[in-house]
């Protein structure tokens, strides 16, 4: 599919005025970097319900086809993907379970190969990068979003980081890998394992669908009260899931800290987390 408006213009003129923080952060710099690319068939990683299929969609050059792959199995993953169907239904994309590592594809198989968010969730990183290098095509793009733990700029963006080291420990009792974030150099340190040509790398502090989110303007305030209930029902969910943890003492101790995240949050509220963002070639 190949849309008539690409690059940094056609999101602008897509995006409108953006806020003051959502312009500066990075993000519009790696969305002009993927107006330039075409996507082609296009394997996405840990796809969860396909959020990053949906920034690749209004981002890219243009592209053929999707197919976005996981294998968690918890409520959330399932839930993930019966959304992900519902949500791309009619367009170009197929979700299948299987495992990033040991993949059934074809060697060379996809243009470009991605992956969003997921290097902390998986066991084996470098098994799943080498077979996602394996099934790229020779001289295809590879693609790696992914948080990192130092780049803390403002007290709320802390909170995040606290929050979501948080949510590790819980995953983790319940028997599901989610690692706390890596560190800006151990990223990169996994681009020069792969051995990808032309690597360019952006750092941006605001996700790239806030490009494209109606309330972005909200964002430019981490205390916004919209923001400020949902987070707080996230918390109370995600204690919710270790309800039946067989030590009280574990539990008690993990909703004390869930308070006093609640208590952070309600003092200077959260921002996301500094991301890396990097392409090469295969």
């Amino acid at each position: 599919m190949i849309r008539d408006d690409v690059g940094l213009a056609s999101v602008r003129r897509r995006v409108g005025r953006l806020p003051k923080n959502l312009e500066s952060s990075g993000a519009l710099d790696i969305a002009k970097k993927l107006g330039s690319i075409s996507g082609g068939r296009v394997l996405d990683v840990g796809t969860g319900q396909g959020g990053f299929i949906d920034t690749l969609m209004n981002t890219l050059k243009d592209y053929e086809s999707f197919v976005g792959i996981d294998n968690g199995d918890s409520h959330d993953s399932v839930k993930g993907m019966r959304d992900g169907r519902a949500h791309f239904m009619g367009k170009p994309v197929e979700f299948l379970w299987m495992d990033g590592k040991g993949m059934g594809f074809e060697d060379g198989s996809f243009d470009t190969v991605c992956i969003s968010y997921g290097l902390h969730h998986l066991e084996d990183v470098d098994a799943v990068l080498t077979d996602m290098r394996r099934v790229l095509r020779p001289g295809g793009r590879f693609i790696i979003q992914e948080l990192y733990c130092e780049g803390d700029k403002t007290e709320a963006q802390r909170v995040d980081r606290l929050q979501h080291e948080w949510c590790t420990v819980i995953d983790n009792l319940l028997g599901m890998t989610h690692n706390k974030a890596f560190t800006r150099q151990r990223l990169l340190d996994f681009a020069s394992y792969l051995g990808l040509k032309d690597l360019e790398v952006f750092d941006s502090d605001r996700p790239m669908d806030c490009l494209f989110c109606e309330m972005n303007q909200l964002c430019e305030d981490p205390r916004n009260q919209a923001e400020f209930y949902d987070l707080m029902g996230r918390i109370d969910e995600t204690h919710d899931r270790i309800k039946d943890y067989p030590d009280p003492e574990v539990r008690d101790r993990i909703k004390e800290e869930g308070e006093v995240i609640k208590k952070a949050i309600a003092g200077s509220g959260s921002a996301a987390s500094s991301y890396l963002f990097m392409v090469g070639t295969g």
